[in-house]
């Protein structure tokens, strides 16, 4: 990698933010943005791995070999805990959830930026709402337009959307109150009391759950104040929080209140306590109830019973709701539990009473079952379903012999069958072929009701009464799509300029079917295209053959052996990236063979991350760990639209000699 120098190399400070630090880099060597300094000077950012540098040390390292930057950058990293990456380390090993962190530059200080001319790892931390040295509250968002400030932007000290300069804003005068509150938090956060930060946590989300439930919206300092008293004032948290509840009544029982609180009942237990037993007798609807639904598990909690108390309480019925239909019993909104919570406090709780579902009447005395009705229309299930779904049929569903099913009024059945008839049994009636029926009718001006075909066929009685077996027989001019027209109806010609639809089959290996949506996607011309039999022009059998079987192409088939891949794997890698085209011609797919042996030839020393995860013989997200430890390096391979990261085989080669692959693996039996 050849290493770039650049002629302004800010110093880092030992509180800085590390996002911060490379703004401040970018914008002194007269870069636009972080990303495009780095992308300039030879190290590739891919759109969304740009704040990885800021957790991760081994980038970092890369960052700073290539730009000769400090080597103290590496103490501003927050780094991540191993293997899963779910909590951060933030003071020394310290370690704090990602939830009280926010990893960009969007909170800050206006004097600080103005005086320091940088941007405080303080600022990161959720809970914290007030800058400490200057007792001024912290701003959060552009002041001017109130839009996000992102951490790729020209400047430190301004907006990207409105060009603000962000030194220029005033921010208000914090209280006293939330000076001791943010002073209490940052105090205990620097001993490195692992025990604060677990318990801070639980009360904080805790706290932040509850308003959300409620669909209230807070400020962080007002979260702040409450955590504080829960540590140094439990007595008066607890009032605090029994007095919201009371004010938030109109929108949900006390219990619903309390769910972020009973769902981590080890931690709360001693307050819940005190603050239900506040409301013991609480049985009030709520007025304004909160439009929420909630899984079996909050479901419980919020009913204080164990999940297989509950479970089997729903299954015997003794819970029950009107709006539980279905057998849905997966989720359950706040108006079913403030029912149960209200009314059905013995059946949760204590000895209860079997309720029933309400038993449903059986209506089969009203109303006409499928294999009912297909009895009286004289039709098969197949139309009778069909029949079902015509627009104007007024089908519904009705407890028939102790079933839910579809069905039809019997008066509007006896109705039907009194004045239409379908076509199969017009033809049983007539005696008569039931496939050329429906054209000979049509010759004689009688269309069935509804002509979409996608609905069987049936008549008006009044507009067939005269027909009889005579008349239908005598029809023999008329037009149809079915069989061969009769001898005499088209031009019979030895021509070998055109061929029919059985001969093109047979040359396309195809069905006739097949041939015949070729024709309707018009890859094949035909004479007339509402003549039938179809007459094709051999010249449009020969062109198509021609494009089917260019030399210069290669099937589908045949490159996915090539390349030892799936479909999916060559339209992801090697079709969306650019590098081959699909041609699409009738029912075949080729593709370019000069594009096809560009890909081989890149195939010989890169893989995909599927098979080199396929080569060290381990789990898909393999190779994407290895890339974020440092070990291997992806080169980019695509278009500015869609790209992928492909591996040179030998430094898959080089993990594996290293130990980074399944440990039987044989390197001799692989194909590099």
């Amino acid at each position: 990698m050849k290493k770039s120098i650049l002629t302004h190399t800010p110093i880092p400070f030992s509180d800085e933010f590390l996002a911060g630090f490379f703004l401040r880099a970018s914008y002194i060597n007269g870069y636009q943005s972080p990303k495009q300094m780095l992308n300039n000077t030879g190290i590739s950012i891919y759109t969304l791995s740009y704040e990885a540098i800021f957790t991760d040390e081994n980038k970092l390292k890369k960052v700073i070999e290539h730009l000769k930057f400090s080597d103290d950058l590496l103490k501003l990293v927050i780094r991540k805990t191993p293997p899963t990456f779910q909590y951060f380390f933030w003071n020394n090993n310290q370690i704090i959830q990602p939830q009280l962190l926010s990893l960009g530059l969007n909170k800050f200080r206006p004097i600080c930026l103005e005086n320091n001319g940088y941007w405080r790892k303080n600022w990161l931390l959720n809970p914290l709402t007030i800058c400490l040295e200057h007792k001024i509250s912290l701003t959060i968002s552009c002041p001017n337009c109130h839009g996000l400030l992102p951490v790729n932007r020209r400047s430190l000290f301004e907006c990207t959307s409105c060009h603000y300069d962000l030194r220029e804003h005033k921010s208000e005068s914090s209280t006293q109150n939330d000076i001791n509150t943010n002073h209490w938090f940052l105090s205990n956060l620097n001993t490195n009391n692992d025990n604060f930060i677990e318990i801070f946590y639980d009360i904080w989300i805790a706290l932040l759950e509850y308003f959300s439930n409620l669909n209230i919206q807070v400020n962080n300092s007002f979260i702040l104040r409450l955590s504080y008293d829960y540590f140094q004032n439990e007595k008066h948290f607890v009032a605090l929080l029994i007095q919201k509840i009371e004010e938030n009544l109109v929108y949900a029982h006390p219990r619903i209140q309390l769910l972020p609180f009973s769902q981590k009942k080890a931690r709360f237990e001693h307050i819940l306590a005190k603050i239900l037993s506040h409301f013991n007798d609480y049985k009030k609807f709520s007025s304004q109830l909160i439009d929420r639904k909630f899984n079996k598990n909050e479901a419980r909690h919020i009913l204080g019973v164990s999940f297989s108390s509950f479970h089997k309480r729903l299954n015997a019925g003794i819970l029950y709701h009107d709006q539980l239909v279905n057998n849905e019993k997966n989720s359950f909104s706040a108006k079913i539990l403030e029912d149960w919570l209200i009314n059905d406090a013995r059946n949760i709780n204590g000895t209860y009473e079997y309720r029933h579902p309400p038993y449903l009447a059986d209506e089969s005395n009203h109303y006409y079952t499928i294999p009912e009705m297909m009895k009286i229309l004289d039709i098969n299930d197949r139309n009778t379903r069909l029949f079902l779904k015509i627009p104007d049929i007024p089908t519904t569903k009705k407890y028939l012999n102790r079933y839910t099913q579809l069905c039809l009024h019997k008066d509007f059945i006896n109705d039907f069958n009194e004045k239409y008839i379908f076509l199969s049994p017009l033809a049983k009636q007539l005696d008569v072929s039931p496939l050329t029926l429906r054209d000979k009718l049509s010759s004689l001006k009688i269309d069935p009701i509804y002509i979409n075909k996608l609905y069987p066929s049936f008549y008006a009685r009044k507009d067939i009464q005269h027909l009889d077996k005579s008349m239908i027989e005598n029809i023999v001019t008329y037009k149809n799509n079915l069989g061969r027209k009769k001898k005499g109806t088209v031009i019979e010609s030895d021509n070998n300029d055109f061929i029919n639809l059985n001969d093109a089959a047979k040359l396309f290996n195809l069905s006739s079917a097949q041939i015949a949506q070729l024709i309707k996607q018009e890859c094949l011309l035909v004479e007339d295209i509402n003549e039938r039999p179809y007459r094709i022009p051999r010249r449009s059998i020969d062109l198509l053959l021609q494009l089917k079987n260019d030399p210069s192409f290669i099937s589908i088939d045949d490159v996915l052996k090539a390349l030892n891949c799936t479909a999916d794997q060559l339209q992801k890698n090697w079709i969306m990236t650019g590098y081959l085209t699909l041609r699409d011609v009738g029912y075949w797919q080729s593709l370019p063979k000069r594009q096809v042996d560009h890909v081989l030839e890149i195939n010989k020393d890169f893989c995909t991350a599927s098979e080199a995860n396929d080569l060290l013989g381990m789990h898909r997200t393999h190779i994407t760990n290895m890339v974020s430890r440092g070990l291997i390096k992806p080169y980019l391979h695509g278009n500015h639209n869609y790209s992928v990261r492909l591996f040179k085989r030998e430094d898959v080669k080089k993990l594996i000699e290293a130990g980074y692959g399944k440990k039987n693996l044989n390197l001799y039996d692989i194909n590099f």
